[in-house]
């Protein structure tokens, strides 16, 4: 089991997470959930990690800016 630490921003329309540890591992959803979903997809696609086995530490960064 591997954990990614997550920057969470929420923009006007979708949540954009972006794993620090990994570079290119970005995701974006309308719900917080399905973007998480995708990150873990995207991090087992880059890292040949089972999804199962990605564990996010998410940090929300509220507010507007961000990188959308």
């Amino acid at each position: 089991m591997t954990t990614y630490t997550v920057i969470a921003y929420r923009g006007e329309r979708r949540w954009t997470l972006r794993a620090l540890d990994l570079p290119g591992a970005v995701a974006q959803g309308v719900l917080l959930e399905d973007a998480e979903a995708v990150l873990r997809a995207v991090i087992a696609r880059l890292t040949g990690e089972d999804v199962d086995g990605i564990v996010l530490d998410l940090a929300p960064i509220p507010g507007p800016g961000g990188f959308d």
